[in-house]
Parts: C-alpha cells; structure tokens; sequence
C-alpha cells in the first residue's frame, strides 16, 4: 500500500501554529530578573554556584554564560 500524504485525500493541510513543548528550566531568560546590570551578573553567577552545588554542571555553565552577558552591557560591549 502507498503512502497517501492527507492532502491526496482531499483534507486540506493546517499551518496553523504548533503548540511548542514546555521545557522546564530554572535559568531560562524568562524568569526575569529586576535590578541594574550589575545586580543581575551577580544573580546569575549565584545561579551558578548554586548550581555546581547541586552537581549541574551544564546549568551551571549556562548561569556563567548569562552573568558574562550582563558583565558586557554593565561595560557597555554589548
């Protein structure tokens, strides 16, 4: 038996917008942070400690990363 693709069957293909997977993440940008840059590069590498505590190292570079994104706008490189 072929594959019949839905459109051969006559339905009308939908491009309507998937619903994206929820992904779980304490560090996701989301979670927004008040504070001047430098406050957050702080709250950030907090994060991060925080989280080399608890063994996770990727989330931990993950924090690192970000904190270094605010260290950059705290001195104007970005």
């Amino acid at each position: 038996m072929a594959f019949e693709s839905p459109t051969r069957r006559g339905a009308k293909p939908s491009f309507r917008a998937r619903p994206r997977p929820a992904f779980q993440t304490d560090v996701h940008p989301a979670n927004r942070m008040g504070g001047s840059a430098v406050q957050k590069q702080a709250q950030w590498l907090s994060r991060a400690a925080e989280a080399d505590r608890a063994g996770d190292a990727v989330q931990a570079e993950l924090c690192r990363q970000y904190a270094e994104h605010w260290f950059r706008v705290s001195r104007g490189q970005e």
